[in-house]
């Protein structure tokens, strides 16, 4: 039985790397030769691709079609070593295809494949059962705003971890906000988490941050992490005490993956170590180190010095 669950919204990273030989004889445009695609884990999929990185073992519950890019993604769940169980529905898996010129490496086009789709009671009660199968003692919510959300599902869950003494972190956005009072943990970046107090011009100092962030404890009554990129991150917990961690990241290539990485390594580490000041100076280097990398990236226990 996995200790950690990961639920949310899960998603397909397409790449697809291409040339121009010669243009287009019925029109006059360029032909791109596609030379070699990869495929890529993201959302949810990433935060229990970086657990297993890390030696750790989740299980991870998301809405997928039994589509070709259904299939690749269960196929990379399997090569990444994690335990899937798929909601499935009828739109399509949500996938971003990227096309990008290898000489340069400059994205030329990226092309969604999504459509709106509702969580049914029914799919709410096959994830309360896997919870109960697994009896988790973290529950982490990815969530990347897509339909997959409902007061319903979060109130469910939060049942659940209330009767079985289990934490709940969350990675939320901030219209989802109000569904997550009285969680454990929930990690904002520091945009995300401006637009939560709705102060959009606050500065991204210790002392604005502390102050509102003060207030936001008090309010929805959880542990509170921001992570600020070359800023670090800042913790302020449940009863108060507020601590500002440096990053060491001298060269940031991207950023966009680094949210799951240390979310991942808060609660790999609290499932080890049982601290969490420790946990998120453990997520604070993890993310660092991702975001040294290019494209969607995970971090592993050598590189973080174990």
């Amino acid at each position: 039985m996995s200790k950690i669950v990961v639920i949310w919204d899960v998603m397909l990273d397409k790449y697809s790397y291409w040339s121009v030989k010669r243009l287009n004889p019925e029109w006059p445009n360029p032909l791109v030769n596609i030379e070699y695609e990869e495929c890529k884990l993201w959302w949810a999929a990433n935060v229990s691709a970086n657990i297993s990185s890390l030696n750790g073992e989740s299980q991870l519950i998301g809405m997928l079609s039994q589509d070709d890019h259904g299939k690749k993604f269960e196929l990379l769940c399997k090569e990444n070593h994690i335990n899937f169980t798929p909601i499935i529905t009828e739109s399509p898996t949500i996938t971003k295809q990227r096309f990008i010129e290898t000489t340069y490496q400059q994205q030329l086009l990226r092309v969604d494949y999504e459509e709106k789709y509702s969580m049914s009671h029914k799919n709410n009660e096959i994830i309360v059962n896997l919870l109960q199968e697994n009896s988790p003692e973290y529950i982490i919510f990815s969530d990347y705003n897509k339909w997959m959300i409902t007061k319903e599902l979060v109130d469910d869950v939060k049942k659940y971890a209330e009767k079985n003494d289990a934490k709940i972190f969350v990675d939320a956005k901030p219209n989802n906000l109000k569904y997550f009072e009285n969680v454990y943990l929930i990690k904002p970046n520091f945009k995300e988490f401006c637009q939560m107090i709705g102060d959009e011009e606050l500065p991204n100092t210790d002392e604005a941050i502390k102050q509102h962030g003060l207030q936001f404890i008090n309010h929805y009554r959880l542990n509170l992490v921001i992570t600020r990129w070359s800023k670090g991150a800042i913790l302020i917990t449940s009863n108060g005490d507020f601590y500002s961690l440096p990053t060491q990241a001298q060269q940031v290539f991207d950023v966009t993956w680094a949210g799951d990485t240390f979310l991942a390594a808060i609660v790999y580490s609290l499932s080890q170590w049982n601290d969490l000041k420790s946990a998120v100076e453990f997520g604070n280097k993890a993310s660092w180190i991702v975001v040294w990398k290019q494209g969607t990236a995970t971090v592993t226990l050598k590189e973080l010095g174990f």
